[in-house]
């Protein structure tokens, strides 16, 4: 998919959902939400293992500024540490239903023949209850990745349709927020953040519980030329 067509999808999204937000027709996830079969936030669940991009800090110190000035306009919502800025590639399940060793084998092979990319990380962008940073991947690497993973980990839930890569920066916590939608269309839509030269992909335990410490890195895999 071209950049400009990366373009065309990210602008229907904020046609679509910044709509939602602004006419106060937000559903925010609830306390109690369910995510593989155990209580999303319960304390003693054992962590759900993700496979992602991480955050550069040349990249996380301007989205954190974007926060600030967020939380200033509307402290109702729920802003994430920099600890929590990613790119997912998939979610693969639950730390005791899932068999890593065999996991880390099939990464390795799937990545034998990633060279390290580029990201372009541009101005935020929103679903219906989460605002998040665009992010561009000019020679489609995310989906190349994407692909091979549901080819060699057939337990991963087929895919319905292309996912929309982005790192989250706020959860909308409340039935609108008109005026993080008006300040993004003012300020912010359309800035370059800036590039990630992504060297690595990690496997992490996340516990979303937790604020500082919610991602544990548990397994590196650096691509190489």
């Amino acid at each position: 998919m071209s950049i400009q067509k990366q373009a065309d999808s990210y602008d229907r999204n904020w046609e679509k959902y910044s709509k939602i937000i602004t006419e106060g027709k937000v559903t925010p996830l609830k306390e109690d939400i369910t995510y593989l079969g155990k209580k999303f936030y319960g304390k003693d669940n054992p962590p759900f293992i993700t496979a992602l991009v991480p955050v550069s800090s040349k990249i996380w110190k301007v989205l954190q500024q974007i926060q600030a000035d967020f939380e200033r306009i509307d402290p109702r919502q729920h802003f994430f540490h920099p600890i929590y800025f990613h790119i997912t590639l998939n979610e693969l399940g639950r730390e005791d239903q899932i068999n890593l060793k065999e996991i880390y084998v099939k990464m390795r092979e799937i990545l034998s023949d990633i060279n390290p990319f580029k990201l372009e990380i541009r101005g935020p962008n929103c679903f219906n209850y989460m605002i998040y940073a665009q992010v561009f991947d000019e020679e489609e690497i995310l989906f190349i990745i994407d692909e091979l993973m549901h080819k060699q980990l057939p337990f991963l839930k087929p895919r319905i349709r292309k996912k929309i890569p982005h790192i989250s920066i706020t959860e909308i916590k409340t039935n609108e927020a008109r005026n993080l939608i008006e300040t993004i269309e003012k300020k912010y839509r359309e800035i370059e953040i800036g590039v990630i030269d992504v060297d690595e992909i990690q496997i992490v335990a996340a516990r979303p519980y937790l604020t500082v410490g919610a991602f544990e890195v548990i397994e590196r895999f650096s691509l190489v030329k």
